[in-house]
């Protein structure tokens, strides 16, 4: 009989009981006990074909009616190219397995479990399907309340001409940026007036809970990793770039060339950004969040680059750096200049990025950093900061302004705010830290719990055994879903809990991995959900959505060429970026793939692409300089959009296209007999040429500095165009991205 399609048959959203289907038969389950002499072995013929089936399965999706031409056109004809009778047919059974759940015959009936070994038991079975697209995903994933479905309507709409760059106009215009339209109108101002509330209430009862004293300049620069020499630049377009030697702390704004604005050709010398040396790598950065304030401040934190250098022995004696030596650690303030603001949002100025306050603390290496999301300004303070150090402990620091036009400050720290971690647990670390509102932070812990804690006054409130294994990213819907938590775990599943119903509201993606990069979770406000790693068994270079509602089912954003490093979404547009261990960095409108349309050409850019040589031989090194040189850097721009698409879906799709072209000439009896085998067209033999590279570029190798270290957008509204970029070789860049 020839299988049944929906085509053209309007679906109703009605729940319905599930009753015995001839299509879904359930699983007949035996009273007497199975021997091994029972088993029958497949067929070589028909394993070979229930493995393509599952990695059919496993690839990217294709609509249901695809699916459903697909499989009338196989049914309904032979290798003859002639119908099929289907009486002569035998009816084949279809075994429940991944993504299927066995019949019943009610809908609350609990059905048997299943006890062949062959069928996956940890699926979803939800009324989302993989197959679902556009208003049937929007409805499910939204709905059904029409408001809900109105806004993410409008949003797409907003950002549809914007396939690659977030656009550069303002809130009150069809296709600018905006604030999150799930919040009510006032939150930000409201969550302002409570948090300076807080702050006066916490200072009036303990005037000294926090313990500093400033240091000399001196003193402070030698607590400041140095880098041991300069960076030997290239930048600029990749036919005539200029060469520029970076010495630690310098900065330079640049063009949209990538070429310093004091030394670029371009009629038009405007400012798109910075470019700094900090002298070391790297390992977080966070934008201080502001309502009013012009000039906008960027936190790092960064270790030696001694510390991330292999161990040599020699005569038996270990020649690394001893662990005393690493107990002291730093986090450094830029300072970043925009231009007035006129009916688009800010841009760069050429004023140079200075360094304005530098935290120190002899707690351990910085490892993570994060702003508490509300803004401090109106008590005099850029906000509390919380800090992930090398001890195992999180510690929340607050931050005193700087006066404009003032000296760097460097800080050293004694006593913070509030020091977090389990003390009664041996070797519990605090692994890494997520805010949740104004008084309240989550942690994650290398035995796998989750502690959600009371900053004043300090208290840890609950405690939840989310996974097993050390948790390496953790983090929390702010500001529309607070107490909805994400973690990723080294080993297991990603699992979302909501901290006010921890024992009952809890789910996971039903696909154990291993991760061991950080800065790979974040929340997307406007699209509802995390941006994570697509969650695999095996090592991939895909980004994946998961919807707080829908959090065991991911929908793949980007794909990268190599190993993807960090991830940052936008918190007033859905654009996503990504950044690979090649160096490269790529920009995507992650709604608009969410919501594709069968045949709609998607695109992505490649901002720019990072590339490190190290100085390996003594004889290269700068003698005409007073300054040693550490390695050579080459930054290249101005690449074209690309096909957002995974390039293994492309693969596949282009074996099908073949098959399919060899089945219409056999059919059509233009070829008679065997068809002959060709090696098809040179534009055939290009692509896939093309589509090898790309897929052989995964796994390549490059140097350790050559990755992206950490992105990070600007949260603030006025300049959510920015991007901060950070690289293992030293450099951040620090860019405009919007256009118009």
């Amino acid at each position: 009989m020839a299988r049944r399609t929906t085509r053209g048959i309007k679906k109703s959203y009605v729940e319905a009981p599930i009753i015995f289907d001839d299509e879904d038969e359930p699983i007949p389950v035996t009273s007497k006990d199975s021997d091994d002499e029972d088993f029958a072995a497949l067929e070589p013929a028909q394993e070979e074909e229930e493995d393509k089936d599952e990695e059919a399965d496993m690839a990217d999706p294709t609509s249901e009616e695809d699916q459903a031409e697909d499989e009338d056109d196989e049914d309904d004809r032979d290798a003859d190219g002639k119908k099929n009778d289907p009486s002569s047919q035998p009816k084949k059974h279809r075994n429940t397995g991944a993504g299927m759940i066995q019949s019943r015959k009610g809908f609350h009936d609990i059905p048997h479990y299943p006890l062949e070994t062959r069928i996956v038991t940890r699926v979803y079975a939800g009324p989302l399907r993989r197959y679902a697209r556009y208003s049937a995903l929007r409805d499910s994933m939204y709905g059904p309340e029409y408001n809900r479905i109105k806004i993410i309507w409008d949003l797409e709409m907003r950002w549809a001409e914007f396939p690659a760059l977030p656009p550069r106009y303002l809130p009150h215009e069809p296709q600018g940026i905006c604030p999150s339209p799930w919040l009510a109108p006032a939150f930000e101002r409201t969550q302002e007036q409570n948090a300076a509330r807080w702050y006066s209430n916490c200072y009036a009862k303990s005037p000294e809970v926090q313990q500093s004293h400033l240091l000399s300049s001196h003193e402070g620069e030698h607590l400041i990793p140095q880098a041991g020499g300069d960076l030997v630049t290239f930048i600029g377009p990749w036919d005539r770039q200029a060469e520029l030697r970076f010495t630690q702390g310098q900065s330079l704004p640049i063009t949209a060339s990538g070429l310093p604005t004091s030394t670029s050709e371009d009629q038009e010398k405007s400012s798109t950004g910075w470019m700094l040396d900090i002298g070391s790598i790297p390992l977080a950065m966070g934008w201080v969040p502001s309502l009013v304030n012009t000039k906008q401040v960027l936190a790092i934190a960064s270790i030696p680059f001694a510390d991330q250098e292999p161990r040599k022995q020699e005569d038996g004696a270990d020649k690394h750096e001893a662990p005393d030596a690493m107990a002291e650690g730093c986090v450094q303030l830029w300072e970043f200049t925009p231009k007035e603001a006129g009916k688009t949002l800010a841009r760069p100025s050429t004023t140079p990025a200075r360094l304005i306050r530098t935290l120190c603390f002899n707690w351990g290496r910085p490892k993570r950093l994060q702003w508490c999301p509300v803004p401090y300004e109106s008590v005099g303070s850029y906000g509390l900061l919380a800090i992930l150090t090398g001890d195992g402990k999180a510690r929340i620091i607050d931050v005193k302004m700087v006066e404009e036009g003032s000296a760097p400050i460097y800080e050293w720290v004694q006593s913070p705010v509030v020091t977090l971690g389990i003390d009664d647990d041996y070797n519990n670390k605090v692994t890494c830290l997520s805010w949740v509102n104004i008084n309240r932070i989550a942690l994650g812990h290398s035995d796998g719990s989750v502690t959600l804690w009371s900053i004043f006054p300090r208290k840890m409130l609950q405690r939840v055994g989310v996974h097993t294994t050390y948790v390496i990213d953790i983090c929390s819907a702010y500001p529309s879903n607070p107490y909805l938590v994400a973690s990723i775990p080294v080993g297991g599943c990603a699992t979302l809990t909501d901290l006010s119903q921890p024992s009952s509201e809890l789910t996971y993606f039903p696909v154990p991995a291993i991760s061991f990069q950080p800065n790979m979770l974040c929340w997307n406000e406007s699209m509802q959900g995390f941006m994570a790693l697509y969650p695999s068994s095996t090592p991939n270079t895909t980004i994946a959505f998961l919807h707080h509602r829908f959090f065991c089912q991911a929908r793949s954003i980007c794909t990268g060429p190599n190993t993807i490093t960090c991830i940052s979404a936008g918190t007033t547009h859905p654009f996503v970026l990504a950044g690979c261990a090649d160096g490269s960095l790529f920009s995507c409108n992650a709604l608009q793939k969410l919501f594709k349309q069968k045949g709609e050409p998607l695109q992505k850019i490649k901002v720019m692409e990072h590339e490190y040589r190290p100085i390996r031989r003594p004889e290269l090194q700068g003698k005409d300089s007073a300054r040693p040189v550490r390695g050579a850097v080459r930054i290249l721009q101005g690449f074209l959009p690309e096909p957002n698409d995974d390039p293994r879906t492309e693969k596949r799709k282009e074996l099908d296209r073949k098959k399919k072209l060899e089945r219409m000439k056999t059919a059509s009896g233009k070829k008679k007999g065997r068809p002959r085998k060709n090696g098809g067209t040179v534009e055939d033999l290009n692509r896939e040429a093309e589509l090898d590279d790309k897929l052989a570029s995964r796994v390549v190798t490059h140097e350790p500095l050559t990755r992206l270290t950490t992105i990070v957008w600007n949260p603030n509204m006025q300049y959510s165009c920015w991007a901060a970029c950070a690289m293992a070789s030293g450099i951040i860049k620090v860019m405009d991205l919007g256009v118009q």
